[in-house]
């Protein structure tokens, strides 16, 4: 039986057991929220595999392994101790970039200065010919070779784009086969930044066609097979100020419907205190093996591209794989139409299937699948880690307003329960002090949403006495609380 109520907890063990282990064990360590922890996850595992692969979707066309998230959190929920835990290798190689950038650059300005210093020569000597009437076609010659030797200035290999304004993401991305990132754990400077201004560059960078025509403000700067993942974190009043300015361009261009997004519970007031010992590494072995994998491929990256070999893989879906595209696609449409439950979302909505098929190719990828054929289960596990998304999307932007009470005060106490009791490790709760502490305080209008969370299975009002004494409690079913929600 579908449920009408969502229940909002990452699906973690949708993951490939290594990465699945990763974040359970960072969430042990910095006790951060489980999307929080989770999408810093995929950020780092799309950076890692978007200029490797591509997937072919089942009608033909062709997409890439990059992402754009969005995490909205408040101050203290350790997003930047996340960030920089899980994101270590893509710092530590941004820094060994920036170091042999800064040595190709000291190195290129000695060249182009002595090279200079010859043009002067020789325009000096043109001169001096030409006035004297004489025969310049040695140095005409002379001079077309000079110029030929023009030292290049090296471009830069550097993952991260530095320069957040327009201007400066169109230079950073110029080229052949830029593999970039922006990120951010306070991404209101990012939002800010003139390369947010006009989102129209960020979603052909999402679409990320063979060939992309970027309008700078002195000329059409062509770019070739581009691949970009952009992550940013930020705190709730922030980005309602980004709404506020930006709200009717953001979601009328689709450039916030690109975004898988989650708005993480707090767990502020629930973290143990935990003591650090010298001899307490600060990564555990699964984090190690996250960032082990993460770096491999960035090497193999290198290489690659060191040889001049640009191209990506395409991932294709199997026979199975493609069928359950399709029905869960089937599944979406129809919803999309006026009345439909996504209506108010479509434009997030009608990009779910393409979403859940690029992080099926990055999960294929980075788990180290052999072959370029993407099976039914790992697409499976890409519609589930989707789905989470796609309900936190459909929470934060859809319209609620013709949302029955009960069910709006319903979802308020699902939320309560699993952030206060049921992350605890509590799976049952006296009914008072939910009444009491929880979101729901009018006795009829508690009533009536418990009354509507019994019916749907997601919890059981029982007699006290089963635990020895003779209050209420309300019991929490593991069937529906340890699960991500349909769709």
């Amino acid at each position: 039986m579908n449920k009408r109520i969502p229940t909002f907890a990452f699906p973690v063990n949708e993951f490939y057991k290594p990465v699945a282990l990763a974040i359970e064990e960072t969430m042990e360590t910095i006790q951060a929220p489980d999307s929080l922890v989770a999408t810093s996850f995929l950020t780092g595992m799309s950076i890692a595999c978007q200029s490797d692969v591509d997937v072919m979707l089942p009608y033909g066309a062709t997409t890439p392994c990059a992402l754009y998230l969005a995490t909205v959190a408040e101050s203290g929920e350790r997003k930047t101790a996340t960030d920089k835990l899980v994101m270590k290798p893509i710092y530590d190689y941004e820094l060994s970039y920036a170091n042999v950038y800064k040595a190709a650059i000291e190195q290129y300005e000695v060249d182009h200065g002595f090279w200079e210093i010859e043009s002067k020569a020789i325009n000096r000597l043109i001169t001096s010919t030409i006035a004297k009437d004489g025969d310049t076609t040695e140095l005409r010659q002379r001079f077309a070779m000079h110029k030929a030797a023009e030292p290049v200035k090296p471009a830069s290999t550097r993952i991260i784009v530095q320069d957040a304004t327009e201007r400066g993401l169109i230079n950073a991305v110029q080229g052949d086969g830029k593999s970039l990132a922006m990120l951010s754990d306070e991404g209101a400077t990012l939002l800010k930044s003139g390369a947010f201004r006009n989102s129209a560059t960020l979603n052909k960078l999402w679409d990320a066609p063979s060939l992309v025509m970027l309008d700078r403000a002195d000329e059409v700067v062509q770019v070739t097979d581009p691949r970009l993942t952009l992550s940013f974190m930020i705190q709730e009043e922030l980005f309602q100020d980004f709404l506020k300015m930006k709200n009717s361009t953001a979601r009328a261009s689709g450039f916030l419907a690109r975004f898988v997004f989650c708005h993480p519970e707090s767990t502020q007031g629930y973290r143990a205190a935990k003591e650090l010992t010298d001899e307490e590494p600060v990564h555990g072995a699964n984090v190690l093996a996250f960032h082990k994998r993460m770096t491999a491929l960035l090497e193999a990256r290198d290489q690659r591209h060191a040889n001049g070999k640009y191209s990506k893989k395409v991932l294709r879906f199997s026979t199975d794989a493609k069928a359950l595209w399709k029905e869960v696609y089937d599944i979406i449409e129809p919803q999309l139409a006026k009345g439909g439950a996504y209506h108010s979302i479509r434009d997030a909505a009608s990009k779910t299937m393409e979403i859940a098929s690029r992080i099926a190719g990055i999960f294929h990828h980075f788990e180290g699948i052999e072959g370029e054929v993407i099976e039914r289960a790992t697409l499976q596990r890409a519609i589930n880690v989707t789905r989470f998304y796609h309900d936190e999307f459909l929470e934060k932007f859809g319209d609620h307003n013709d949302l029955p009470e009960d069910e709006k005060d319903a979802r308020a106490l699902i939320g309560c329960m699993r952030t206060k009791y049921w992350t605890r490790g509590r799976t049952w709760v006296y009914r008072n002090d939910v009444r009491k502490d929880g979101p729901v305080r009018h006795q009829a209008r508690f009533v009536a949403a418990l009354d509507l969370l019994e019916e749907e299975d997601v919890i059981r009002v029982v007699p006290e006495r089963r635990y020895g004494r003779g209050k209420l409690v309300i019991e929490l079913n593991p069937a529906f609380f340890d699960r991500p929600g349909a769709l």
